[in-house]
């Protein structure tokens, strides 16, 4: 019995995760807890996306995974405390259907729509939104969503007026993204000369799940 049978689906789902990471563009980075995922995408636009996948720490607990997208113009502004408020929200999150499946398989796809942002943005506009908008605007903006971009100057207002509810109504409103379809050529985007390489991540598990996706969910 190979070890890789050993495992379970979230193992599984974290070792596709990792082989998936592999691809230039996109890094799993090391968030020193078992509670917390993060991954760093470099977009084909030349934005940067960050997400971060968390649970509430306790062994028995069984609260499913959150994630959570944040966009930069440059990839330092996610690494200090001065340059992140040049960082926004981007309420994306992957579509209820699919919830069930492990959190490496949703990182994956996740990570792997907004690595092609550009065809992305075609099909969600707040994405298109934040791949315009300039840096220098970013500073002011605290998160888009599908029906207007939030800026801190609206929340501050909000809640001097002491009504800050209709704003946070629209921050809980997360535009749902579809798993992507495992298909033979999904990995060779539109105008790449080259497809991917998949030498790193033909396993025998990796082609059990495409198989397994194309058939429930294709």
């Amino acid at each position: 019995m190979s070890m890789e049978s050993d495992l379970n689906p979230h193992e599984k789902s974290m070792q596709f995760l990792r082989e998936v990471c592999n691809i230039d563009g996109i890094e799993l980075l090391d968030s020193n807890s078992i509670y917390k995922i993060l991954v760093r995408v470099r977009g084909r636009s030349g934005r940067h996306y960050e997400v971060e996948a968390s649970r509430p720490i306790g062994l028995f607990l069984q609260t499913p995974w959150t994630t959570e997208v944040t966009g930069a113009a440059w990839k330092r502004d996610f690494d200090s405390e001065n340059s992140r408020g040049y960082t926004a929200k981007l309420c994306l999150n992957i579509h209820e259907n699919k919830e069930h499946l492990p959190v490496g398989d949703r990182l994956a796809s996740l990570a792997l729509s907004l690595h092609n942002d550009i065809k992305l943005a075609m099909e969600i506009p707040l994405v298109a939104q934040f791949i315009v908008c300039p840096r220098e605007e970013l500073y002011q903006v605290f998160t888009f969503q599908e029906e207007l971009v939030v800026t801190q100057d609206m929340i501050d207002e909000s809640a001097h007026e002491g009504n800050p509810q209709h704003v946070l109504d629209y921050m809980e409103e997360d535009r749902e993204v579809e798993f992507i379809d495992f298909l033979p050529d999904f990995w060779h985007f539109d105008g790449d000369d080259e497809p991917f390489d998949l030498d790193s991540i033909q396993t025998n598990w990796f082609q059990d799940i495409s198989d397994d996706i194309m058939q429930r969910f294709d």
